[in-house]
């Protein structure tokens, strides 16, 4: 896996020595009002989890995890993109910004360098988002990047949170 570039952002390939520098952008509880999970408990606990993400690949070995730290010009941490790739090409994506750099158009801008990154080098042929219906923010966004919302009954890698939208975007 290889750092990646936009216009202004630099994504790097997720290691555990990013854990200290994501704690804090990972700590806000703004972040996870749409999102399953919680403020890290600790450095260490966010180190062990990256430890493990590090791996690139599921402990059954059939999914690959590609995860990117989304740095700023400055080098400051902002957030991340990030897939699961299952076995038939097919891949789920998020995304997750710090509340500081909400509405500034850097989540699209890492974001769609990921996706075309995910088709290309990855010969993904489908990825995959669930969006929280509330988080107007998000479905905008995935919307933009040109991903359109499927039924629920049609995503294939589990079933969604209830009521999540679903949406998909197909390899040109």
């Amino acid at each position: 896996m290889r750092p990646l570039r936009s216009a202004t952002l630099t994504l790097e390939p997720l290691l555990e020595s990013h854990a200290d520098a994501m704690f804090e952008v990972l700590s806000s509880p703004e972040m996870y009002a749409y999102m399953s999970g919680k403020p890290p408990d600790s450095v260490a606990a966010l180190r062990e989890r990256y430890r493990r993400l590090e791996s690139r690949r599921s402990p059954d070995g059939t999914q690959q995890w590609l995860n990117w730290i989304v740095r700023l010009p400055s080098g400051a941490c902002a957030g991340f993109v990030q897939a699961t790739v299952h076995p038939r090409r097919t891949a789920d994506f998020a995304f997750a910004l710090a509340p500081q750099h909400w509405g500034r158009g850097l989540a699209f801008e890492a974001s769609a360098t990921a996706v075309g990154c995910l088709f290309e080098d990855f010969d993904v042929a489908a990825l995959y988002c669930t969006v929280d219906p509330a988080n107007g923010r998000s479905v905008r966004l995935v919307q933009r990047l040109a991903f359109h919302e499927i039924a629920p009954h049609e995503y294939p890698h589990g079933t969604p949170e209830p009521n999540d939208r679903v949406f998909r975007r197909m390899r040109a």
